[in-house]
């Protein structure tokens, strides 16, 4: 996937140079595009390399692995290529051969992470009062197992730990039980060499507290005087998190960004409508991930590859921080204003008022990943690529959301029947073999329907063997079976 130049660069400065001294030579080598990996390869190897043509057994390892892969996706929304055009997008997609990770997954934690460590200075304004910090919180949703939510965690962590060691050392923490908890992090009425030690560095505001077990804080959400969810809101604002009961503590300022791993039927289970209403979920941006690929014995990334990544990320965020106020410039400007209307619309959750509650602040979470793509561009102007890629990944959360709080077996099983058709695809007859021909074909006709609208599947004609008779309508995946 060839990647657009932001509008800040020199089009001969490839995406993942450092910044360097006017003349200077640029010490780390330009990495050439790889193509969009969400969308499954033909053919996987059992070497990891994902591009072999196995044969006997070999290919059939192969077959069965696609069709596993297919099988264990197949509940997943369809992923725009415009996600990735970014720069942490980039970093996905260069990562994404190494790794079963879903990429996805692995962006939205290096998103999070890059807004953190960012720290309070840069941010945007919305509706010209609200100062909106960079932060974004993903809560990331898969399977067991399958959905590899720790391994995609992992791989950014790696390259986070060449980028900014200090900060992965310091300023990452688990552990979220209360609001008075957290408030004590960022706390300032301490005497000096009493009390707990603290947390974070002197004078540091910044936490990014990784969750991999969110369903058991949001057991403790439940309990009875826990203050948590209403200090998370607080914490969402980038403010003062000071409490005022019997153990006040001054905090005045935070920088708390967080990535939270759970289950799809964990989330059904623990949320509840008035979870929802509350407006602490809608603070986070549900992404639905699953296993990417088999990789065996998958190749080892070179470690200078890794190095120059690093360097890369290290140098755009040191660049980033020193921002202050990002702004749109006039064609984002005009983008925007579409963008608006569309998230408010997509915001009524199809008349679902749970799913509505989830994707309420679809407007603020797209301009806040917007900022930040801006910022890591090094520029306080927010343009029409750093627009695109947000709402993409917007979209995808929205979609997320739909397919996590309402799943439907038969569009999964549907699906997953199309895909095994490969590039041929299947006709609504062959459609009805899915389910045994078990459904009507009226009622395999709306969930073609509703594959076709949400983008997984296409419909095109065929002309009849021989030239005569009416034409077939066949349908096809638009993500390969495998």
């Amino acid at each position: 996937m060839s990647m657009p130049v932001p509008p800040s660069h020199d089009p001969a400065d490839p995406w993942l140079y450092p910044v360097t001294a006017p003349g200077a030579d640029p010490w780390t080598e330009p990495v050439g595009d790889l193509a969009p990996v969400y969308a499954l390869p033909s053919v996987l190897t059992s070497t990891g390399t994902g591009t072999g043509t196995g044969t006997g057994a070999g290919a059939l390892d192969d077959a069965a692995m696609g069709e596993r892969v297919a099988r264990i996706r197949g509940w997943l929304p369809p992923v725009d290529p415009a996600v990735f055009g970014c720069f942490l997008g980039q970093l996905a997609t260069h990562l994404d051969p190494f790794t079963e990770a879903d990429p996805v997954g692995v962006l939205v934690t290096l998103l999070a992470a890059a807004g953190v460590h960012m720290g309070p200075g840069p941010h945007v304004v919305v509706g010209g009062f609200e100062r909106h910090p960079l932060l974004t919180w993903p809560i990331v949703v898969g399977p067991t197992g399958t959905g590899r939510k720790g391994t995609g965690y992992n791989v950014a962590k790696a390259l986070l730990s060449h980028a900014i060691p200090e900060f992965v050392a310091d300023n990452v923490h688990s552990g979220l039980s209360s609001g008075e908890g957290l408030a004590s992090v960022f706390a300032t009425d301490d005497t000096p060499g009493k009390g707990k030690p603290r947390l974070l560095p002197e004078h540091d505001v910044r936490l990014l507290a990784y969750e991999p077990e969110w369903a058991s804080v949001m057991a403790r959400m439940k309990r009875e005087g826990n203050t948590l969810s209403a200090t998370l809101r607080a914490a969402w604002e980038g403010g003062n998190l000071s409490t005022l009961n019997v153990d006040a503590r001054t905090a005045r300022q935070s920088h708390v960004g967080i990535v939270a791993h759970i289950t799809p039927t964990e989330f059904r289970d623990r949320v509840s409508s008035t979870d929802m209403a509350g407006g602490t979920y809608n603070r986070f941006l549900p992404i639905a991930v699953a296993q990417s690929k088999f990789l065996p014995a998958p190749d080892p990334i070179d470690p200078t590859t890794l190095l120059q990544f690093g360097a890369a990320l290290s140098d755009r965020l040191a660049a980033a921080s020193r921002l202050d106020a990002l702004t749109l410039d006039p064609d984002a400007a005009q983008l925007w204003r579409r963008l608006y209307v569309d998230f408010s619309a997509a915001a009524d959750g199809d008349g679902d008022g749970v799913l509505a509650q989830f994707t309420s602040r679809a407007v603020p979470n797209c301009l806040r990943i917007a900022a930040t793509y801006a910022a890591l561009d090094r520029t306080d102007h927010i343009t029409t690529t750093h627009l695109t890629a947000a709402a993409a990944l917007v979209r995808y959360s929205i979609d997320s959301a739909r397919v996590v709080l309402r799943p439907n077996d038969d569009l999964v099983k549907l699906l997953t029947h199309i895909r095994e058709h490969g590039p041929q695809g299947c006709t609504r007859e062959q459609a009805r073999d899915a389910f045994q021909r078990n459904k009507s074909a009226a009622d395999v006709g709306r969930l073609l329907d509703h594959l076709v609208t949400a983008g997984q599947v296409t419909a095109t004609s065929r002309p009849p063997a021989g030239g005569r008779g009416r034409p077939a309508t066949v349908f096809t995946a638009t993500t390969p079976r495998g």
